[in-house]
Parts: C-alpha cells; structure tokens; sequence
C-alpha cells in the first residue's frame, strides 16, 4: 500500500487546529493535494516538534525546525519518527513517498524497500510549478476520463464495421480504474490512411508479436512473471528475411505458438476499447501523443498493484502505468485540447 508523507513548514496558524490546517504555505496545501491524489487514505506529516502527525491531529503552532537542528539532534529525531512509524506502516511491502526534503527524510528513506521523492532536485520555485501542472494535469485527465467512458465500448469479439476508418483507440483493461472510472492504459493510432481497423486486428487477432509491440508487451509480462527464460527468444524480432534465417532455427516455434496464443486469450479476456474517429494523420498523431502525456502525468492514473504491467522489463511501463514507452512525458492535453479533440467532425461508420 501507498503512504505518503509531508514535511512540515514554517508558516502556521497561530492558534490551534487539526494538522491539515495548521500549515498554511501555498507548498503545504499543494503539497497536500497532490498527496491526497497519490493515496487519499495513508498521510501523514513530519512535524519538526511533533513527529509522525495524522491530519486529524490538533496540534499547537510552533517555531522548531529541523534546519537549525544539528546532525546528532536530526538523527534523534528520525529515531522517535522510526518508532512512530513502526506501528503504522509495513517496511517491506508498502511504498513510501516523500513530500519531504533531505533533513526530513535522510534517516527514513533507507529503511524502506520502496520509496520515491517525486519533488527531488527541485527549487521551491518548481516545486511550487510542479504541484500547479499536476493539479490541472489531474483534472483535465478527469473529464477525458469522463469523456472517453461514455463512448461505446469494444471487447472482443468486436464488429469491425461500427469503428472507423481512421482515428485513435482507446484501451480500458480489467481491475484498472482511475478517477473512479475504467482507466486508460493504452493509446494508438495509426499513420496509413483507413488503417485504424488493420491496427486493432494487428492486437486482437493476428498471433504476431512482430506486428504488434503490444502483444509483445504482454507476452513478456507473462514470460517474466512466469520467470520463463523463453523470454529471451520472446525478444527477436522475426521481421526479415535474414533474422530467420540467423535465428528462426534456435526458436521453439510451437513454444512461440503457444506464448502468442496465452497473449491472445489474456488480449481478448482482459481489454476492451474506445474508436475515436479523427481524419487527418497530424491530428491524430498530435492527439495521441497529448493524451498518452496526459495520463502518464496524472497522479490519479495509478496501476493497481495487480496490473500485469509491473512485471514488464521495461522500467517505462512499470512507473508509467501504460503499456507504452514513447510520448509519456512530453506536453499534455490542457482544456482547449479537450474541447477540440471532443468537437472534431467525428466521420463514424454508416
């Protein structure tokens, strides 16, 4: 399970009042919020004086601070916090998030085998943009969420006739959720006019992970989870003419069907999907690219700790929460997107 936790700041109420409302510094609240976006359940402050806070906490404003704090006085700190936490919190299998500096965490961070600090290396200044950007990111992931839920939804076996032409897909997979909707985990398109069709065939029903990164995403999920050292051969590629001849021989090709078969059943069993009909190739390209950063940015987005996608050899997939390893951090749809990509002329099937 998720914990997340802040540190304090200087700028407090000067009467008391529950935790959650005792620090009043714009990086405090925003701070909060993203923490409440992260695991709404598992916050807690490090308060300089207090130690291990829950929100719900009524506190007395105060002037310590572990920045006039000596190293000896910090570490002593960090023990009485150690033992606070000990009663909360699972070392091993939870992981940690520190909204904290390096005075606050330098002692605990260690002690946790999953830990991230996604404000590291950050001035104030960006910090303070970071925390801005995520909370429109957030909300703007929220409504496409909303939007894309309410289209018409494909499973397979689907009816090829009622998706278009040309246009982008969705994909929503089983036990995955976000903003309390079926979250998207996948977004394609296609550069070949009138291929959206032949795209999503090239998933659901062609058995070639060559034709589809994937369909071979998956399969090397389930090769390493199943620690299958086929996963290996999994990786050639068997495009040309010339990789068969130099690898095809050192392929167990019924090996190969029967992994491409467990990938189509767990395709078909698992995913379903949303068309959306866009023209023109820029336009799908920019959109896909806008959206695939929107939820990859989005601290709501986050892979159950189930998804098949966290045996993935590619680090990308596992922090990403999206089968895909391009576009995840560049610009991210803002409301004017939005509002055009849902306002194209969408050309659906007669």
């Amino acid at each position: 399970m998720k914990v997340v936790l802040i540190s304090c700041v200087k700028a407090k109420l000067d009467h008391e009042a529950l935790a959650r409302d005792l620090y009043i510094s714009s990086l405090f609240r925003k701070n909060l919020a993203y923490a409440r976006s992260l695991c709404p359940d598992r916050i807690f402050v490090l308060s300089a004086k207090y130690g291990l806070v829950n929100l719900d906490q009524k506190l007395e404003p105060y002037e310590q601070t572990l920045k006039t704090m000596s190293a000896r006085e910090i570490k002593e700190w960090s023990i009485g916090v150690v033992r606070q936490l000990e009663k909360k919190l699972d070392f091993t299998n939870d992981e940690v998030i520190f909204l904290a500096g390096n005075k606050y965490r330098k002692y605990l961070q260690p002690l946790f085998t999953k830990t991230s600090v996604p404000l590291e290396g950050m001035s104030i200044g960006r910090q303070l943009q970071f925390l801005t950007n995520q909370a429109t990111t957030s909300n703007v992931c929220c409504e496409l969420h909303k939007w894309v839920n309410s289209l018409p939804v494909f499973s397979f076996p689907f009816d090829e006739s009622k998706i278009p032409h040309n246009g982008l897909y969705i994909l929503f997979q089983k036990g995955e959720t976000g903003h309390e909707l079926s979250r998207i985990v996948r977004i394609g398109t296609h550069t070949g006019q009138n291929q959206l069709r032949s795209r999503l065939r090239q998933h659901f029903i062609t058995e070639n992970k060559d034709r589809s990164i994937f369909r071979k995403n998956i399969g090397r999920c389930l090769l390493n989870r199943a620690h299958d050292p086929f996963l290996e051969k999994w990786e050639i590629d068997l495009t040309t003419r010339q990789a068969r001849e130099q690898y095809g021989p050192s392929i167990n090709a019924l090996k190969q069907q029967a992994i491409e078969r467990e990938v189509s059943v767990y395709l078909r069993n698992n995913f379903s999907f949303v068309a959306i009909s866009i023209e023109t190739k820029d336009d799908r390209l920019a959109f896909e690219s806008k959206i695939i950063s929107t939820v990859a940015t989005c601290p709501e987005c986050r892979p159950s700790n189930t998804w098949l996608g966290l045996f993935s050899p590619k680090e990308k997939i596992r922090s990403s929460g999206l089968w895909l390893v391009n576009e995840l951090y560049k610009q991210p749809l803002d409301s004017i997107d939005l509002k055009k990509i849902k306002s194209l002329p969408h050309i659906l099937p007669k």
